[in-house]
Formats: C-alpha cells, structure tokens, sequence
C-alpha cells in the first residue's frame, strides 16, 4: 500500500501536537488549543474550582463573612452529626456551566466530557496539600445492577476512571456494591434522602481492612448517599476514607 498523502502525514503530526484547531468539551464552539486543553479561554474559566469558605467537614459554601473560621470551624450540621469519612475534597459548585457539564454526562449520555473533567479534578488535587497517605484503593460511588444496565454506564464511575487515568492511581469496581436499589434522590428533603439509601451499599471486608480509601462521587446535595457508601467502607474496616466530590451543591 502507498503512503499517505504529504497533507495526511500533516494533518496527523498537527494533531500530535495539539495544533488542530479542535470544539470545546462544554460550549462546542472552535479553538485552538494551546496545551492539550479540552475547554476554550471563554469557558475554562467558568468551570474553575471553587476557592470560596466552605465547611472544613462537608464542603458546603459558608457565608462570605465566616471566612476567617472556614478552615478549621465545621458547619452546625457536621459539629452535631459528623461525617463518616475523614476528609473531604470538593472540586467546584453544582451550578454554571460545571452543572450543566455533569447533567450532560449524567443524562444525555455524553461520555467524552468524563476525561475532562476528571483532568480538571486531578489538576486541582495535584495543587491541594497532600494528603497523609496515598490511597490503596479508588472507588466511585456505585449504581445498583438494574440502575446500571438501564443507564448504561455510571457517571461516577467515568470520572474516577479518568481521574485515575490521570494520577496513575489504581481503580477498583469490586469492593463496593449496591445491594437494593433505591428511590431517586431527585424531589426528596433531607430526612427522607438518609432513610432512602441508609444500608443500601455493602463492601468487601477481606480487601478494605486498614485500607486508605478515595470515594469519588459527581455530585453531593445533603451528602446522604456519601454517607451510606462511606459507612459501608468503614463498616468493613477502611482505616480512612476521602471523600472526592465533582460538584458541591450550594444548598443542603
């Protein structure tokens, strides 16, 4: 077979270099990008992490004014009812164009946005303090096999993929399972999102005894189902858990 023409070996050197003028992963409009970035100028800036005062526990935004004790002073919720995991690590807020990013993936089934968003969450990790310990084991929060063969594919799942793709950091699917599937989170308050997953999720004992786990999750509302997979990992003795969350909701 003959080589290719002069303009295709152009063409694919281009690309190898980044030069290709390329869409962008949120807006779809044309650039050029300068280091392999999958948003355009006009949108990465609107899908920044959030550098705002949140609660040190659960990652919820705090009042402008409480921004002095935010790093050391948790929420009311979090001081009467703590968390299960140890630390948590909130990428941005569930609003803008980050939120309608995660609700393409989510629901529109549009998977290529999983790599970049997981860059820009292994970006931001990368410029946090480390934590104490590297993680044994990645984890995303997990469907329930019906959910799962319905939809498809689990976005949470894709993130931490992507994520781990980035960090070289190893995955794991088998260590956390749904065992009952559950009402959608979506229109329920507070009380009745803990009631609705509570006991939902079970872990595999023999591999999570005295493992430092990452559970990534896309998005945390009340932070109900973080707390029940959460649970489940200590339950079956993780010696720590950080919990990683795409997108805060601005809310409880």
């Amino acid at each position: 077979m003959s080589a290719p023409p002069f303009r295709h070996l152009a063409l694919r050197l281009l690309r190898g270099l980044g030069l290709l003028e390329r869409r962008c992963a949120h807006c779809l409009a044309p650039f050029t990008p300068r280091q392999g970035e999958a948003f355009c100028p006009h949108c990465l800036p609107q899908l920044a992490p959030y550098r705002g005062a949140a609660c040190p526990r659960c990652g919820l935004p705090l009042p402008a004014a409480d921004a002095p004790d935010a790093p050391s002073v948790p929420c009311g919720h979090c001081l009467t009812d703590p968390p299960p995991w140890d630390e948590i690590r909130i990428y941005g807020l569930y609003q803008g164009a980050l939120r309608d990013c995660l609700l393409r993936l989510k629901f529109s089934g549009e998977l290529a946005l999983a790599g970049p968003l997981g860059g820009l969450l292994a970006s931001h990790l990368r410029a946090l303090p480390p934590a104490a310990l590297p993680p044994d084991h990645v984890l995303a929060v997990p469907q329930h096999p019906a959910h799962l063969r319905e939809r498809g594919y689990n976005q949470a799942h894709e993130l931490a993929a992507a994520l781990c793709r980035e960090l070289r950091l190893p995955l794991r699917h088998d260590l956390l399972s749904r065992t009952r599937r559950v009402q959608p989170q979506a229109g329920l308050d507070a009380v009745h999102r803990a009631a609705n997953v509570r006991g939902s999720f079970a872990a595999a004992t023999s591999h999570l005894r005295g493992a430092h786990c990452w559970l990534l999750d896309d998005v945390m509302t009340t932070g109900s189902t973080a707390r029940a997979a959460c649970s489940a990992l200590r339950d079956a003795g993780a010696a720590s858990v950080t919990l990683l969350v795409m997108a805060r909701t601005p809310h409880r």
